[in-house]
């Protein structure tokens, strides 16, 4: 998980940023009549555009990890924790109700041949009707599940781009993208890792959130 502070259309907007320049710039630099010409430049490699005063942009740009986020962020390990104590709670329900069933089929089994019709019928009647409660308390449990963890992940994106809201302002970045192996961004200049301290001011940030406020994976 992953909560991503910046989304992919942030990094088209950086390359497209780039682009424009490349072709405002370049491009009228060879339609100009040579004395017309003047030494406007753009260093694409630093993001560094040297042009007009109102054209001069540097991005403060840094990245995060967020596989070693989602590691070491507490609310991510509290989320985690009580995701699972709720899905083995369900699972002990149901294991219960199946070990019910499981007796009774195999008493039914074990007494079937001494029983009479009706009685026969009945006990068989009462095995199918619990089998059908176990499927329908399983389906019920199993959406009850997955209701909560998208109530638990909506509240884990929320209050996390809420703190690296105010993280990003604090570290005095433009930009903080998220890096992951497999992920869009293919490479990233270990220079611009802020990993670590995101890390530590995501946690400042959640410690102080849980002495106002429970978060929804407390409920």
């Amino acid at each position: 998980m992953n909560t991503k502070t910046l989304t992919i259309t942030n990094i088209v907007l950086i390359i497209a940023v780039i682009i424009l320049f490349v072709m405002q710039f370049g491009g009228a630099e060879k339609d100009l009549p040579k004395e017309a010409k003047t030494d406007e430049s753009i260093k694409v490699d630093s993001l560094d555009v040297k042009a007009s005063p109102n054209d001069l942009k540097k991005f403060n740009v840094a990245f995060v990890n967020s596989d070693t986020v989602t590691a070491y962020y507490e609310f991510s390990r509290d989320m985690t924790a009580k995701l699972q104590e709720k899905q083995t709670s369900a699972e002990r329900k149901l294991k219960g109700l199946y070990s019910k069933y499981e007796k009774q089929r195999k008493s039914f089994e074990e007494q079937a041949p001494i029983m009479g019709q009706q009685e026969l019928q009945r006990k068989a009647q009462e095995i199918g009707m619990l089998e059908q409660s176990i499927m329908q308390k399983e389906q019920e449990l199993s959406a009850s599940l997955a209701k909560k963890e998208a109530e638990v992940m909506s509240d884990y994106v929320y209050e996390t781009d809420r703190y690296m809201q105010v993280i990003g302002k604090e570290l005095g970045y433009d930009y903080v993208l998220s890096y992951r192996v497999g992920g869009p961004m293919l490479y990233a200049n270990p220079e611009l890792d802020i990993t670590d301290k995101v890390i530590e001011l995501l946690n400042a940030e959640y410690k102080k959130s849980k002495a106002t406020e429970q978060p929804s994976v407390e409920k």
